[in-house]
């Protein structure tokens, strides 16, 4: 559940630029001949529906049902009490309770004659709810449509550029609010005033992970620092997710790092790749995530290649020097740069 400020600001994203979004989407459904997109949407796994319409949830889950003609629909598992809310903090003007979000959308999608609709994968939907609206509709009503997610590129949107860049901002300032000094604490106090940074800053949701120079960051347990320290923040502000690394009380260590890992992250890199050449070439072990439509952060596999489009998280660990650097990148068909 999230515990910060969820709203939407139009000075930082113009109804118009939500429109825009929902026009790619319809154009996409008129392409492939289908009626209506069928997106899955929980505090876990909100960036889709958040991507098209702003709403994030505090908690528990929900489908939005958009048209190819007519405005879209967002059925929640939650009361009608939070309607108002999630009409303010969006802009969805039909908003429903439900207690059986797969089955009220195949009944709304099938009062509107709709043939085929679309799912962006299946894997993101719970089974009793993909159940329901497969049963509903019939069989091969719902077909599988990877392009709803990946032609919709987080890297490649402005609007999104910048608001990513915001909550890199955010994560600085609650890296520099940290200091040098780390002697003397617990990583509990790390990660309390740096938490308290990013809540008095707006941020909705954070993780803070911190851990003694040398080992893994963890989740603080009380554990005494010595005079360095791992620290590897999340942070996300308006839905949007970064991720920074840093080692604390080791100044100018991660000079440079900057932009070699942005090289590593070339677009249409093996991630096996860049992987044995941050091993071979600098010494390194590289970790890498990537941001996606379904998810705020996620491991990469080896066998899969970076793409346009991309938001990649980044870390990179000397054995050598105990040092620890991450960044997140946006990933362009000309390199990958910094959000």
């Amino acid at each position: 559940m999230k515990r910060g400020l969820v709203e939407w600001d139009r000075r930082e994203l113009s109804p118009e630029a939500l429109e825009a979004r929902l026009s790619q989407l319809r154009s996409l459904l008129a392409e492939r001949d289908l009626d209506a997109a069928v997106c899955y949407t929980s505090v876990a796994q909100p960036v889709l529906v958040r991507y098209l319409t702003q709403f994030l949830p505090y908690w528990n889950e929900g489908v939005l049902v958009v048209p190819r003609d007519g405005e879209p629909l967002l059925l929640v598992a939650l009361t009608n009490r939070v309607v108002p809310w999630i009409k303010g903090s969006s802009n969805l003007t039909e908003v429903r309770a439900s207690r059986d979000l797969g089955g009220d959308a195949a009944r709304w999608l099938a009062g509107r004659a709709a043939r085929r609709v679309a799912v962006a994968d299946r894997r993101s939907f719970p089974y009793r709810a993909l159940a329901a609206l497969e049963s509903e509709l019939g069989p091969g009503a719902v077909v599988e449509l990877p392009e709803l997610a990946s032609s919709l590129r987080l890297a490649a949107d402005a609007d999104e550029r910048r608001l990513r860049a915001q909550a890199r901002r955010l994560a600085l300032r609650a890296m520099d609010d940290l200091g040098e000094g780390v002697a003397g604490r617990s990583d509990h106090q790390i990660a309390g005033q740096a938490d308290r940074t990013l809540r008095l800053a707006g941020a909705e949701d954070t993780l803070i992970l911190v851990g003694p120079a040398g080992t893994w960051p963890g989740l603080p347990c009380g554990a005494p620092l010595g005079e360095r320290a791992h620290v590897v923040v999340q942070v996300e502000y308006k839905g949007h997710w970064v991720q920074l690394g840093r080692t604390l009380g080791a100044k100018d260590a991660a000079t440079g790092w900057q932009a070699r890992l942005a090289s590593l992250c070339a677009p249409g890199r093996p991630v096996s790749e860049a992987l044995a050449e941050a091993r071979g070439r600098d010494g390194v072990e590289l970790y890498l995530w990537g941001a996606g439509l379904g998810h705020p952060f996620r491991a990469l596999d080896e066998t899969e290649i970076i793409a346009p489009g991309d938001i990649v998280g980044a870390l990179a660990f000397s054995p050598t020097t105990r040092d620890l650097y991450g960044e997140t990148y946006a990933v362009e068909a000309q390199g990958a740069s910094v959000v």
